[in-house]
């Protein structure tokens, strides 16, 4: 395992953890890293920054220090791809899923496995743990939601969809779980009581495989694999905002398309997918991963794309049923800092990288 490219990195990580979203002409990674060879599929951060956890394509689990770049622990459970990741509160646990149908619940100072959990027929696509680390939420291929308690792994209630559930995610407050499907729909459950709140309309015809809440839990922003970006009211369940992801602005549509917003350059047939969204700490910037495209900015409120963090190129690793592609970019819990996961081609090596949540300011639409 090799640290960071020099020690000042290292120095500049803390220095920067006070930072929010700032413009930036050169955005340079603040610490590098690499790891065995491998195809990274599940990324999971923990609350402090400080850790991260990744799945691979061959079943490999392993936990990274973000300041040393030390390799931490290697966890050895899973026979096949991992499809998500997350780490819990109280620091000690971890939880991963994957095309094996197993979810396993780990200790992360040993490696053993708390519990292994085994989903049947049902091919756990994708997870959420709660924010106060008492419940994982896990999303399946069938359109089965299952809740599990984390300290003996029972379940607590099932949820039901009519297609595959490819993306899942807590409220700031824990009272609601938001789920997106390969249906082109997202629904907000009560976890109070796992009734339904909403299901939100089928905005753009795609599959949803991102969602994030503002910082307030009061808004909702999902990313289909149409490029479609929607902002939705929580409490009515309304929409009250959109914009688009794509990969290629420059191309021109022949016929010509209308535009997504009037006046702008992005039609339907620039667009590509938004494979990871997150909201910035104050609530106002949407930062989004996109398939084939470095990151893009949006004003929260008006969909105006403010800029390009022109500094990474999401990779992709799909989902074979759906054809929808994992991001391997993730936000650190409080939004300063991006780590993104990528393949080391030259070196057959995992490269691993963390950059401040930056960008490059676009020229105004029109």
């Amino acid at each position: 395992m090799l640290p960071f490219r020099s020690p000042a990195l290292a120095v500049c990580l803390s220095l920067l953890l006070h930072c929010r979203i700032v413009l930036a002409d050169d955005i340079k990674p603040v610490a590098e890293f690499k790891g065995r060879a491998g195809n990274v599929s599940a990324v999971a951060i923990s609350d402090d920054g400080q850790r991260v956890l990744i799945g691979e394509n061959d079943g490999n689990v392993t936990l990274w220090n973000v300041k040393t770049g030390a390799d931490l622990h290697n966890y050895a459970g899973h026979t096949r791809q991992v499809f998500a990741a997350a780490l819990l509160p109280d620091g000690k646990r971890g939880v991963t899923c994957g095309d094996d149908n197993l979810v396993i619940i780990w200790d992360l100072a040993t490696g053993r496995r708390l519990h292994q959990i085994s989903t049947g027929d049902s091919i756990p696509f994708t997870l959420a743990c709660s924010p106060d680390g008492n419940l994982a939420a896990v999303g399946c291929d069938d359109g089965s939601i299952v809740i599990y308690d984390l300290d003996d792994a029972h379940p607590v209630a099932t949820l039901r969809r009519p297609a595959a559930i490819l993306c899942l995610r807590f409220s700031p407050d824990g009272k609601i779980l938001a789920a997106g499907g390969s249906d082109g729909h997202v629904t907000l459950w009560d976890a109070t009581n796992w009734s339904e709140k909403h299901t939100l309309p089928d905005a753009d015809a795609a599959s949803v495989g991102a969602i994030a809440f503002t910082p307030d839990g009061s808004l909702l922003v999902t990313g289909n694999q149409n490029g479609g970006g929607f902002v939705w009211n929580v409490a009515d369940g309304t929409q009250v905002g959109a914009f688009a992801g794509y990969a290629n602005p420059e191309v021109a549509p022949s016929p010509p398309v209308a535009p997504v917003f009037p006046g702008s350059s992005i039609t339907p047939d620039n667009r590509s997918t938004i494979t990871y969204v997150c909201v910035s700490a104050d609530g106002k910037t949407i930062f989004a991963s996109i398939q084939d495209a470095v990151p893009h900015y949006w004003d929260l409120k008006t969909g105006r794309l403010l800029g390009t963090g022109d500094w990474f190129q999401d990779t992709r690793f799909y989902l074979a049923r759906f054809g929808f592609p994992f991001s391997t970019a993730m936000a650190t819990p409080d939004r300063r800092f991006v780590i993104t996961m990528q393949d080391n081609v030259d070196q057959e090596e995992i490269l691993a990288q963390v950059w401040p949540l930056s960008f490059k300011p676009n020229p105004p639409q029109d």
